[in-house]
């Protein structure tokens, strides 16, 4: 009979599958890779078949309900999908070691945004800095949920279970901000490595090479990304910048002209809101900062 699986990670064929309490190690039915379904990727839920030798063939997938997906370089639609049936996507940052980094983490919820996915904000480390409540305040501010956490004296981390509990979540951020170290806080036993931020540059590095997932008892699953390694190459539509930042698209009727941009124009309602502290001075830079990127590489409105 065949059993129900959700796809952990993928690598050169071959795919470990969380299926009725256990991950077995699976391969692709060949009219599966023949079908007109998308490459199978880690979230997907799966038909798996097992021989009488034990040997398990991935029969079927099931229907996505989410897709987070990356869209390359450059004018193309090149758009790959990165994990399937996602739920929210978790943005962390550090208060300190490496310091916050508003642009970054900006671009990481824009991602987001643009995948129509729900975002939670993390600030990790929370403890090496007494103001760090103030670093997400920006976001609340907007209506994202936010978490201040510390994996050394354990605050926030009831709370950040709360969040991922019953949920598949994609935990993104830049390198050293302690996303392994949240995992291993929340779920000893899965002992991801990490790594100290570099004296040198003040930058963490990478310890996570490929999308993977965790399950996390009793009911939630986490998605462990290569963060700031893949950041870079999420092209994003100008339609998408827009979307992606919500307090500025609410502000944008009390513009003069009905195509501002919010660059620069003439009476633009929203550079005015900003002015007078009713939107972040760092959001409005950051919005502008991915649009025209967006624009200089010749990515057309739609």
């Amino acid at each position: 009979m065949p059993e129900e699986g959700i796809v952990l990670s993928s690598a050169g064929g071959r795919y470990r599958v969380f299926s009725g309490g256990t991950v077995v190690e699976a391969s692709l039915r060949g009219r599966v890779k023949r079908g007109h379904h998308a490459r199978v990727v880690v979230g997907d839920r799966v038909l798996l078949r097992r021989d009488p030798s034990g040997a398990a063939t991935i029969e079927g997938v099931g229907e996505r309900h989410s897709l987070l997906r990356r869209r390359g370089p450059g004018r193309g639609e090149r758009v790959r999908a990165v994990a399937a049936n996602v739920d929210q996507i978790v943005v962390v940052g550090a208060s300190h070691e490496p310091e916050w980094d508003a642009a970054l983490l900006d671009r990481f919820v824009a991602v987001a945004e643009a995948n129509e996915l729900p975002v939670v904000l993390v600030v990790n480390k929370c403890d090496l800095e007494p103001a760090a409540a103030a670093l997400v305040e920006p976001y609340a501010h907007v209506g994202y949920a936010v978490v201040c956490t510390s994996t050394r004296s354990g605050a926030g981390l009831e709370e950040l279970r709360g969040h991922l509990a019953g949920r598949v979540s994609v935990l993104t951020g830049p390198p050293g901000v302690g996303k392994s170290s949240l995992l291993n806080a929340l779920q000893p036993g899965l002992r991801l490595r990490t790594a100290e931020v570099s004296w040198r540059t003040g930058t963490g590095r990478h310890t996570t090479v490929a999308a993977e997932m965790h399950a996390l008892p009793p009911d939630g699953f986490v998605v462990d990304t290569p963060g700031l390694r893949d950041i870079g190459l999420w092209a994003l539509m100008p339609q998408e910048v827009t979307r992606a930042f919500p307090e500025i698209a609410r502000l944008g009727a009390a513009c003069r002209f009905d195509n501002c941009r919010h660059l620069g124009e003439p009476a633009c309602g929203v550079e005015a809101a900003a002015a007078r502290g009713e939107i972040a001075a760092s959001r409005l830079e950051s919005y502008r900062r991915l649009l025209r990127e967006a624009l200089e590489a010749g990515r057309p409105w739609q």
